[in-house]
């Protein structure tokens, strides 16, 4: 049961309810002794567990391991219509009837606390708080109890009520997404790279952390990727800003990248995004996302940044612009936004009904926060380890998988390019595409059989347009493949194909050679032989292992050439287990070439096991 029942009103029905309550005592201090005229009745008259939004009643569920805050509504009777000063207390949490906070209790964060006559819920301080911080105490349940126990002053009138209780709260648990990061030197701009120190984790993933159903104090939740910061350098309208078909590139170049994050043998899931933060906000809409895909970039802006990153990491997670207020008041656990300047101040926990949600396009960071519609959403979404609504299952990476990476004009009536294929020799998730999609990938194996997924190739700003973009699918096959189309959803109309070639490029690799020692830069050189295609059509994409191959990292996508430089300082140590592979399409062959035994001398980042 996710609802809370309302508080205690007698001592009996206190008896009554079992010990596997969760208490929190709070011990009131009267600052000025009630004579008898007015002698003051302290009540609790609501507890509320909230963890980013809740309504009074606590119908929405908790979310194992997260921040979570109590806050307690006190009554003040019998005092001459006066506030009450000096209430403090701790909290106890029980799960399944035992306890799991200390004996003790946690103490209030806002004690000494004076209790008003009338408390409204958007005042931060018109309850009396308690929080948990992450990684909280909590576990999945459907038996977790809050109660409120107010002790006693001298010549209190009715000491019956002093106790409120919400019960039968019900914990559920997800699976943490993978939230990596890049930064991103988009040259036009002249702005170089974002500073580290704004857009690490505890910084630039602070609204990430407060709005949505997650574990937050998992480290793992958002991280660097430990590759080289990405340079960016095109700039179709020479403006210094990242627009029209910009938008797309980059798009496409942080989905290739993410394609290359391989973890304990596997490739990207559908539960890894990947983010790249620009310094300042050279960018016409803030930022950019694919509507249901695993990508996205924004601004560096201290005003908005933290804002916009939650905004686009929601359009990954398959939502679009609404217009709408928050419909209760929210709470940010530990008001964690920080790094904002004073103007755009942000430290409240409280987050009342006057902010928007976060899928409002164009606003700063002290004006948005999430609201319980798309919240309770989120607790449904299975990118973040919950059950679906949708009966479908989500595969499991069993197959390898062919990464077909395109971009659409923004109307969505031609496609603009068909990037080549990658099928890499790694097992990946698939894409969970749309029931129903406005376009169609049909692959066709050399065997005969046909593969047909939907999609929507959608893209959404942090300001207010929704568009035809980029899009990338991962279709599974164990088959070669023979030919692959985009089409409309009926298969009506064709925009693009490709036909595999019969001669599979064939790479040769002149330096550096196995077992070399990597200095501060290193340059690769090849030569590919590939009998039916040109050079100019061979597209390339360059990964490194730390340890031998169980994990990988991007070190370059997309390019062209027989040469590549990269900086390896800004990869793992390895000594002498380092592997640098070179991949190769021509289209819908892919091939791959592997330097191994190698020792990156000055390489940043420690060790992987």
């Amino acid at each position: 049961m996710g609802a809370a029942s309302t508080a205690f009103t007698t001592q009996g029905r206190r008896r009554r309810r079992r010990v596997a309550a969760v208490v929190v005592c709070a011990f009131v201090v009267g600052l000025a002794v009630a004579d008898a005229a007015h002698a003051v009745d302290l009540t609790v008259t609501g507890v509320e567990v909230t963890q980013a939004t809740q309504t009074s009643t606590n119908t929405i569920n908790l979310v194992a391991r997260r921040s979570t805050a109590v806050r307690a509504t006190v009554g003040v009777a019998d005092n001459a219509g006066l506030p009450f000063a000096g209430v403090t207390g701790v909290v106890h949490v029980f799960r399944n009837g035992v306890e799991i906070t200390p004996v003790a209790g946690v103490a209030s964060i806002n004690a000494p606390f004076t209790a008003p006559v009338s408390p409204q819920r958007a005042n931060e301080n018109d309850t009396l708080n308690f929080e948990l911080a992450a990684p909280a105490l909590l576990l999945a349940s459907t038996d977790i109890d809050v109660r409120v126990d107010l002790t006693p002053v001298a010549g209190e009138t009715n000491t019956a009520n002093n106790s409120g209780a919400a019960n039968n709260l019900t914990v559920v648990a997800g699976t943490n997404p993978s939230l990596f990061f890049t930064r991103v030197d988009f040259t036009p701009a002249g702005l170089g790279l974002p500073p580290l120190s704004f857009v690490q984790a505890n910084s630039g993933d602070a609204m990430v952390k407060g709005i949505l159903p997650v574990a937050d104090g998992d480290l793992n939740l958002y991280r660097p990727g430990l590759f080289p910061t990405l340079t960016f350098a095109q700039d179709a309208s020479t403006a210094g800003v990242v627009d029209g078909n910009d938008i797309n590139d980059l798009l496409t170049l942080l989905e290739a990248c993410r394609q290359l994050i391989v973890s304990n043998g596997l490739g990207a899931l559908n539960n890894t995004f990947l983010y790249g933060w620009l310094a300042g906000n050279p960018i016409s809409g803030n930022g950019w996302a694919t509507i249901g895909g695993r990508v996205s970039f924004g601004n560096s802006d201290p005003i908005r940044a933290q804002r916009t990153y939650a905004h686009e990491l929601t359009h990954n997670l398959g939502f679009d612009h609404i217009s709408s207020n928050l419909d209760q008041v929210g709470w940010d656990v530990g008001a964690r936004l920080p790094n904002n300047p004073a103007a755009n101040n942000t430290t409240g926990r409280v987050k009342p009904t006057t902010l928007f949600d976060i899928m409002v396009a164009g606003l700063l960071t002290n004006q948005a926060w999430v609201d319980t519609v798309k919240y309770l959403s989120l607790l449904t979404n299975s990118a973040l380890g919950f059950a679906s609504p949708d009966s479908r299952a989500i595969p499991k990476p069993s197959r390898r998988v062919l990464v077909i990476r395109g971009v659409f004009d923004p109307r969505g009536t031609r496609l603009l390019r068909l990037l080549p294929v990658f099928r890499y020799p790694w097992l990946s998730q698939p894409s969970q595409p749309p029931r129903e999609g406005d376009f169609l990938v049909e692959v066709t194996t050399t065997a005969g059989s046909v593969i047909r997924a939907p999609f929507n190739a959608g893209l959404g700003d942090d300001a207010s347009r929704e568009i035809r973009g980029a899009f990338e699918i991962l279709v599974p096959t164990g088959a070669e493949i023979r030919s692959l189309r985009i089409t409309d959803a009926g298969r009506e109309r064709t925009f693009g194909r490709l036909t595999r070639s019969k001669a599979i490029p064939r790479l040769i690799v002149r330096s550096p050679l196995s077992g070399a020692r990597l200095g501060a830069r290193t340059t690769v050189r090849w030569t590919t032989r590939d009998s039916d295609t040109p050079a100019s059509a061979l597209v390339y994409q360059l990964a490194y292992s730390p340890n031998a191959g169980r994990n990988w990292v991007p070190l370059a996508v997309d390019f062209r050439g027989n040469a590549v430089t990269f900086d390896s300082t800004q990869i793992q140590k390895s000594n002498g287990r380092g592997i640098l592979r070179l991949f190769v399409s021509d289209g819908l062959n892919t091939a791959f070439a592997d330097i191994t035994k190698l020792t990156p001398t000055r390489a940043r980042y420690p060790a992987s096991s």
